[in-house]
């Protein structure tokens, strides 16, 4: 990934940004966090890098299928009061947590000295195999501390998955599946919008789903 992460860039426009290419986009700006009685206030006005709302609509749901899995990551080295932010998703040959991995890796290697805790937003929770490539990840990054919360959980039948998502709550990585407040935050913060009542409105139809896997998740990491 570019060394320029978290600097703005004037080559890129918002038709390149929203052409929804399956890569992590490069940060366009910093953006700083003010602790109000709402929750974090994003500050600036820049929304070049940030989704369309029916981008978000139509992948941050616990109901349906989404079209494309969508990674939403914050970075915070150390105790500043900023976060990296953008998105990624996946593509024809890496999921989106892969496609995380590998851009970022340039960066985290270059302030292994600098603690650095990464929050992810996801459309649903890692794979069998993704969850084993997270871990290692995590194993040659001991400074990186990871959260991961999904609007939903990917095929949580498979035993290969639930030994995955397992591996890596034993591992220290928090796992959470994404409540209403999330829902709220991610269309504040990561999506080019102006406020939308009728967004918030539809958001209790979640309800049903999110108890449904907030259960199933708190049954496959219950220690047997």
């Amino acid at each position: 990934m570019s060394p320029f992460w978290g600097m703005e860039s004037e080559t890129k426009n918002a038709s390149y940004i929203r052409s929804n290419k399956s890569r992590c986009w490069k940060l366009s700006k910093m953006d700083q966090q003010l602790p109000t009685g709402r929750g974090p206030l994003v500050r600036g006005n820049n929304h070049r890098w940030q989704l369309e709302p029916d981008v978000f609509w139509r992948n941050y749901t616990p109901i349906g299928r989404p079209e494309r899995t969508h990674l939403l990551y914050e970075i915070r080295w150390g105790q500043s009061h900023r976060y990296w932010r953008n998105w990624c998703t996946s593509n024809s040959t890496h999921h989106a947590e892969i496609n995380f991995l590998e851009n970022a890796c340039e960066e985290i290697d270059r302030r292994t000295t600098t603690p650095c805790t990464v929050t992810w937003f996801l459309t649903w929770s890692p794979c069998g195999k993704c969850s084993g490539r997270i871990k290692q990840f995590l194993q040659e990054h001991p400074h990186v501390t990871l959260e991961i919360r999904a609007a939903k959980l990917f095929n949580h039948n498979y035993w290969c998955n639930q030994k995955g998502l397992r591996d890596l709550a034993n591992f220290g990585v928090r796992i959470y599946i994404m409540q209403l407040a999330d829902y709220l935050y991610c269309w504040r913060t990561f999506v080019a919008h102006q406020r939308n009542e009728e967004y918030f409105s539809l958001l209790w139809r979640f309800l049903p789903s999110i108890m449904f896997y907030s259960q199933q998740l708190d049954s496959i990491l219950r220690p047997f």
